[in-house]
């Protein structure tokens, strides 16, 4: 049987190609989607390192005072004004690199003897508390940290996964721009949100850089009225002399960095979908086409004592091996991309759209095919052969 379909299958090349041609498009968009789906949800479950109920940022150009001692100052009276209100449990001062800012400051050097590729994230002693951030080994920065021979830095567990793996690096010197010493190795910081991927992270003191912008952790007490933000603007006003600064809540800045991940894959997966629903109309009338031109080939096959699901699974294989060309000649081209690592992420991601891809692929097929060749089954040989 399977031969006789190949040789009905290769007498109609010049329609069946087409078919294979929107088929295999399809293919290659869905694994396109599929992929880029997987690899944004694979990273949903992994932890953020650090906590968004109840915490608020307050966002500071630096730029706006010519004298940044004086600045400094500020910020140590805003630090302990923002403690004496009811509401503020503790608070934390960071560079621009605070959560879902979207901002990315990276350094490159190869001392080690080897590159090493982090990004760089300064904070003062009070920012780990201020958003709970997980330290697992060593400590977070203290004031003693001000006066240390060596920078101290505090990295995350990918950094130590990555470039000392299986080495205990708690308390050693490295070279990293310069001589700096490992306190403490943290879990991870996430800033950008849980669709990032993974990345070397490295925390320096920020007393020993003053950064153009500057951003306050602020966490609060669970229950905090909203209202206490129009007291919190005009304190920080008051104090900086100044309105050039934002309030955020960290809980509304996560959703806002999602919905705008999502937008484009929502966009795409739209169109991917159109894209099938239209090969699966196209399918379906060419299906429904050949059906009524090959009713006295039906006919003659019923004559002659074919079964009625004869019939129909003559339709569906056909069409089903179609596809299976379409599909082996995508496999081939999708395939190249993890093999060869064209793009450097988890090769896992690849097989498993391929692998969904195809099904769904296989699913449209046969739904399309389901229908008319269960018409085909049922036509009557002495009507077909009557109407031929």
């Amino acid at each position: 049987m399977i031969q006789h379909i190949i040789k009905l299958i290769w007498k109609k090349k010049g329609s069946n190609s087409l078919i294979m041609l929107e088929i295999f498009l399809s293919f290659l968009v869905l694994f396109a989607v599929l992929s880029l789906v997987f690899y944004q949800t694979d990273r949903m479950n992994a932890p953020l390192g650090f906590d968004i109920e109840n915490k608020w940022l307050i966002q500071i150009d630096r730029k706006y005072k010519t004298d940044s001692t004086n600045l400094d100052g500020i910020f140590v009276d805003l630090k302990r004004e923002l403690m004496a209100t009811k509401y503020i449990k503790s608070v934390g001062i960071c560079n621009a690199m605070s959560p879902f800012s979207g901002s990315t400051m990276e350094t490159v050097d190869d001392a080690q003897g080897f590159p090493i590729t982090t990004r760089l994230v300064y904070a003062d002693e009070d920012f780990a508390k201020s958003l709970n951030l997980k330290i697992t080994e060593g400590r977070w920065f203290n004031e003693e940290d001000k006066s240390a021979i060596y920078d101290p830095m505090v990295v995350n567990k990918y950094f130590i996964e990555t470039y000392f793996p299986n080495q205990n690096m708690m308390d050693s010197t490295i070279d990293l721009n310069g001589q700096k010493k490992i306190i403490g190795v943290m879990e991870d910081y996430r800033y950008t949100g849980i669709y990032e991927q993974f990345q070397a992270t490295t925390f320096f003191f920020l007393p020993k850089r003053k950064p153009q912008m500057a951003v306050l952790s602020l966490d609060l007490i669970e229950g905090t009225p909203l209202s206490f933000e129009i007291e919190l603007n005009e304190l920080v006003k008051s104090l900086i002399k100044s309105t050039n600064f934002t309030i955020s809540n960290v809980s509304n800045l996560r959703d806002n960095t999602h919905k705008m991940t999502w937008l484009p894959i929502v966009i795409i997966s739209s169109i991917c979908f159109f894209l099938c629903f239209n090969v699966a109309l196209g399918l379906f009338g060419v299906l429904w086409s050949n059906i009524q031109k090959r009713k006295s080939e039906i006919g003659l096959r019923r004559a002659i004592g074919a079964h009625t699901t004869d019939i129909a699974k003559q339709f569906i294989v056909e069409i089903l091996m179609v596809a299976a060309f379409a599909v082996v000649i995508g496999l081939f081209f999708t395939i190249q991309i993890p093999i060869l690592k064209i793009i450097p992420i988890d090769s896992m991601i690849f097989f498993r759209a391929m692998f969904f891809a195809v099904l769904i692929i296989f699913a449209i097929v046969s739904l399309c095919a389901l229908y008319p060749s269960n018409q085909a089954a049922r036509i009557h040989p002495a009507t077909a052969l009557h109407e031929d």
